[in-house]
């Protein structure tokens, strides 16, 4: 019997299944992040960790159904992954209050009319905006991800040998 939400998902690679699970997770989390933002008006960094703490156990929730297989105790794999997602946070925290605060965004958009040739007075130079450094973020954090988690949650040698 699988340990993930559906047998099919046996049959997909690992690093597939770590990325829609990343997907979901951080599609969730850009939505919550950016309308938290702009209703709070607050630095972005809190914002970041207000969200991202919450965002912790739905993204458990998908990296044991899609990714890793449901462990026998939910609650101590979720213990155990817990320091991985707030260390997560606070990298994204300290990510996203720098990109903020050196204009990452205006910089990104000015490039992106750069590279495509617009005119001159076309390009933006607008204070605010946080798209480009949550996309930046996300990145970061989920590479960090990725690397942990497979350490943490690879199978135990037991488990190697009956597979």
């Amino acid at each position: 019997m699988s340990k993930l939400i559906h047998p099919i998902f046996e049959k997909v690679p690992l690093v597939i299944r770590f990325v829609l699970s990343g997907v979901v997770g951080n599609g969730c989390f850009m939505v919550a992040y950016n309308a938290t933002y702009r209703v709070l008006q607050m630095d972005a960094s809190i914002v970041f960790a207000i969200v991202q703490f919450f965002c912790i156990i739905l993204n458990h929730f998908l990296n044991v159904s899609l990714v890793f297989g449901y462990p026998e105790n939910y609650t101590k794999s979720l213990l155990a992954n817990m320091p991985v997602g707030l260390s997560s946070l606070a990298m994204g925290a300290f990510l996203a209050s720098y990109l903020e605060k050196s204009g990452f965004d205006t910089d990104v958009h000015n490039f992106m009319h750069t590279l495509l040739k617009k005119e001159e007075e076309d390009i933006v130079d607008e204070e605010g905006g946080s798209f480009y450094t949550s996309i930046a973020v996300m990145l970061a954090t989920g590479i960090y991800n990725f690397i942990v988690l497979n350490i943490i949650n690879k199978p135990a040698d037991k488990e190697k040998k009956e597979l």
